[in-house]
């Protein structure tokens, strides 16, 4: 327990004069009398052995309320500030195809509403880390900003829907990943500038595609949104849901040998997008393989975690106020009714 404002126990001094002031009335005689003998035959009654209540009853009530005055306090928690972490980018493909629906445990859902769930998990595994959210079909959008606010981020991912105008539908994430690029800077160049010892630090920049159509439309071309993602240090994974792989059977020597079928063109570019970057390419068929992506994504990009640690307190004045009160309250019923002293 702390106490907010200390110096309001300075009004105990006060209170100290008026118990040194209480003993000295008890030692000194208000009226001489020749003898007390008579006096002391006669026994108290219950009124007068109450009397000296009201005086402490006075005292503690007045040692409560200086109490609350110096507002006690009770460490409610502890929570660390960071000072630096690493700046992601989401970016979701959120175009027809993907109310496709694929494997999930022993069922099956729409392949939005699994990316949704494994997006969430990620996002709360990054409680130091600037995230933020770009959604794209036939355009980019972004939903949410890079923040450390995740609570608003994940109310995002929540809402997300497929979408649903014809016009609006198509797979652009060429734009996208230029989009994102370009707030990853942004960030950067804003965070750089503000002051060392209460701002961010961004230790590295990454943006992580997840789609599952080919490049269809936009303003860039992906490998353009690659090259920038490169000039400006930004590290660029790639996710492609896909449907399990299809097999087609060659004849070897030893006969015959069933191997997969060339990758999908969006699979090859999507790779190439990757490797210009220093990033990594996966192909997601389910919903254990798509948290396998994730989880690896997660375990690259880490970086030593500096925080600044305060703590939070919680008001505990009020029941010492209450206290306070009630016992003057009742100092004064006393003092007006079964005690009171005439004059």
């Amino acid at each position: 327990m702390r106490f907010a404002l200390p110096w309001a126990f300075l009004l105990l001094l006060p209170l100290l004069k008026m118990v040194i002031n209480h003993f000295r009335k008890r030692t000194r005689a208000s009226l001489q009398f020749s003898t007390l003998a008579s006096f002391k035959k006669v026994s108290p009654t219950t009124r007068q052995r109450a009397m000296p209540l009201l005086f402490w009853l006075q005292l503690l009530a007045l040692m409560l309320l200086i109490l609350a005055v110096a507002r006690p306090q009770m460490r409610d928690m502890t929570q660390g500030i960071p000072k630096e972490g690493v700046a992601i980018e989401m970016v979701v493909d959120i175009s027809s195809s993907m109310d496709i629906s694929m494997p999930f445990q022993d069922t099956t859902m729409s392949r939005m509403d699994v990316t949704k769930l494994v997006v969430e998990q990620f996002a709360g595994e990054r409680p130091n880390d600037l995230l933020g959210l770009i959604t794209f079909a036939r355009y980019a959008d972004t939903v949410c900003p890079l923040t450390l606010s995740h609570d608003s981020l994940l109310f995002y991912i929540r809402d997300l829907e497929i979408e649903s105008r014809p016009n609006e539908d198509g797979t652009a994430f060429g734009d996208a990943v230029t989009l994102a690029a370009a707030r990853l800077k942004t960030a950067e160049e804003r965070y750089s500038q503000e002051d060392e010892d209460a701002g961010y630090e961004i230790k590295s920049k990454v943006i992580i595609l997840l789609t599952d159509g080919n490049n269809n439309c936009g303003r860039h071309l992906p490998m353009e949104g690659a090259a920038l993602a490169e000039h400006w240090g930004i590290r660029l994974h790639t996710i492609a849901i896909t449907d399990p792989p299809e097999m087609k059977t060659i004849q070897t020597p030893e006969g015959p040998v069933e191997i997969e079928a060339e990758p999908l063109v969006q699979e090859r570019i999507l790779e190439k997008m990757a490797e210009t970057t220093g990033g990594i390419y996966r192909r997601a068929t389910d919903e254990a393989s798509l948290r396998d992506v994730y989880e690896e994504i997660n375990a690259m990009e880490t970086s030593e975690i500096e925080s600044e640690r305060y703590h939070t307190y919680k008001e505990i004045f009020q029941p010492f106020a209450a206290a306070g009160l009630l016992l003057l309250m009742l100092h004064t019923l006393l003092t007006t009714t079964w005690l009171r002293r005439i004059p």
